[in-house]
């Protein structure tokens, strides 16, 4: 079996027998649980198959294969390489994960869990985003955006003309306010890296360190994505106070 090859129930349940070759094969951020998580997701039926790797970074590797009804991307966070500083910091103060202690299998799990909540809670307010499929332990399955095996670009990789540019500042506005005032949340890392364009469509992604509206720091993020946004987006007036306001009022 090679990354690249699908991998149908009765191959992964072939593959598991042994877990050092199926990690070789499709990276050390095959743990056992998150194994475990796949094999069960599989028998669930949730996924069909996996077919490749679409990205590897720092703290997670993104797979994607077939879902139940669509193309799924499935982003296994590695417990090796995770910040757990930084997940611990965007995780204190959330009222939907108390009581963690320090387990980097807990936090990290919690992790996972509050990028498929945050998910859920944008879409549901309107935003353009990944629909969440399901998490288990350290996995995460979510739609897939672009044609596979290709996700769609990143804002920061496309050349837009000035109609489509104009299209693409509305539309992140739009999902700025559905988020801060209909989700209750705010990104807190938006910029052009984590936005994706498909079809004159903006989608954002990356939900994980997303906060609640209440949260202490919840404004301070405000205020740093808005920063981002008007500076990608500078060539069209993108003034921070004004873009501010009409995020945060009604």
């Amino acid at each position: 079996m090679s990354d690249g090859d699908i991998v149908t129930r009765q191959k992964w349940k072939e593959s598991i027998e042994d877990k050092g070759l199926l990690r070789k094969t499709w990276g050390g951020v095959l743990d056992g649980k998150a194994i475990s998580a796949i094999t069960k997701l599989i028998e669930k039926g949730t996924l069909k198959n996996i077919i490749g790797t679409v990205k590897e970074g720092k703290e997670s590797k993104v797979f994607w294969g077939e879902g139940k009804d669509f193309p799924v991307a499935i982003k296994v966070y590695a417990v090796e390489a995770a910040d757990f500083r930084k997940i611990k910091n965007y995780i204190a103060g959330d009222p939907r994960f108390k009581g963690l202690g320090s387990d980097k299998r807990k936090l990290l799990e919690a992790w996972c869990n509050k990028e498929y909540k945050n998910l859920m809670r944008a879409q549901e307010a309107g935003v353009l985003c990944p629909k969440p499929v399901a998490h288990m332990g350290n996995v995460l399955v979510l739609e897939f955006i672009g044609e596979p095996p290709v996700p769609a670009p990143r804002l920061t990789d496309v050349e837009l003309n000035e109609d489509d540019m104009r299209t693409a500042y509305e539309k992140t506005k739009l999902s700025l306010k559905q988020l801060w005032q209909g989700a209750k949340l705010v990104h807190g890392d938006l910029s052009e890296y984590n936005m994706l364009w498909k079809e004159g469509e903006l989608y954002l992604i990356d939900f994980s360190q997303s906060m609640v509206r209440d949260h202490p720091l919840a404004l301070d993020l405000l205020k740093r994505d808005v920063k981002n946004v008007c500076r990608f987006f500078k060539s069209l007036g993108c003034d921070e106070e004004e873009l501010l306001k009409e995020v945060m009022e009604k």
